[in-house]
């Protein structure tokens, strides 16, 4: 039949694989850095995962090129160790892209439960009242935010 629908392989119980990979790039005339799991590849469109999540974390000083310095950098990572196993509890999110580049940092994540996401969201940034952190809920069936990246 017509038109042919994409078969999405089902999420494992365990969670979807990871086949992590590193870009380099420039934005707005300052270096940038991404990391993407290429293994959600497969699952790129899955109707459960219909809705973009888009946390952006602002650095409080950032160096000449837009990263953030060592300590700060330090702390990004204890708040990355956070956000994503929230966000990732009971398989709602998928973290598919971290990036780096001219004073923040931005997460894409794609959720099958887009209002427990926002509450999570909310949350979040009660909890890490040290730095920024902006996060917006979209719809996003074709998962354009990560197609760059393969």
């Amino acid at each position: 039949m017509w038109p042919f629908k994409k078969k999405h392989p089902e999420i494992p119980a365990e969670g979807v694989p990871e086949s992590w990979s590193v870009f380099r790039g420039q934005s707005a005339g300052k270096p940038l850095f991404a990391r993407a799991n290429l293994a959600l590849k497969a699952f790129m469109g899955h109707p459960r995962y219909a809705h973009q999540v888009e946390i952006v974390i602002q650095f409080r000083s950032p160096d000449d090129n837009g990263f953030p310095q060592s300590e700060e950098s330090a702390q990004l990572m204890d708040l990355e160790d956070k956000i994503v196993p929230a966000m990732e509890n009971d398989h709602e999110a998928i973290l598919a892209a971290v990036i780096t580049t001219n004073g923040f940092r931005r997460f894409i994540f794609y959720t099958s439960n887009p209002e427990s996401v926002q509450s999570k969201l909310t949350s979040l940034q009660l909890q890490f009242a040290g730095h920024t952190i902006e996060g917006t809920v979209t719809e996003d069936r074709n998962w354009s935010a990560f197609q760059p990246f393969v």
